[in-house]
């Protein structure tokens, strides 16, 4: 019982910690494309969120390894395997973005790092419909 009970809470953590996922992403979408508006390149604020943002999504990921290594059955784990793959870029879009750019040291990386907020928004909400249990 208490294994079944741990499965669950690690799923239902998963599950509603996308939603910092999502809210993160907003308003680092949100920063980045403003930066770029003002034409300025992205502060050291800018760049710290960004790192703690990483670890937001590896808490994601890393939440989402233990659901499936104790998985109870069909509901514990996600409907579509494509989930796993959004897993994966999610945490992979920021470092990405990073080293497409100049490692936040111009002006065009914060429209960068704001595009790729704007699509990790994007794979977040493709990563929720697709792991939402057995359809």
């Amino acid at each position: 019982m208490g294994a079944m009970l741990a499965a669950t809470l690690i799923v239902d953590f998963h599950m509603n910690w996308s939603r910092v996922v999502l809210i993160y992403s907003g308003i680092l979408a949100l920063w980045g494309l403003f930066l770029w508006v003002r034409k300025s390149n992205p502060s050291p604020g800018y760049l710290g969120a960004l790192a703690i943002a990483e670890g937001v999504f590896l808490v994601q990921g890393i939440s989402g390894l233990i659901a499936v290594i104790t998985a109870n059955g069909a509901h514990d784990r996600p409907h579509d395997p494509l989930h796993y793959l959004y897993g994966v870029v999610l945490v992979l879009t920021l470092p990405a973005a990073y080293f497409f750019g100049d490692g936040g040291r111009e002006r065009r990386d914060s429209l960068i790092f704001g595009l790729a907020a704007l699509f990790i928004i994007g794979i977040a909400i493709r990563g929720i419909t697709t792991g939402a249990g057995p359809s």
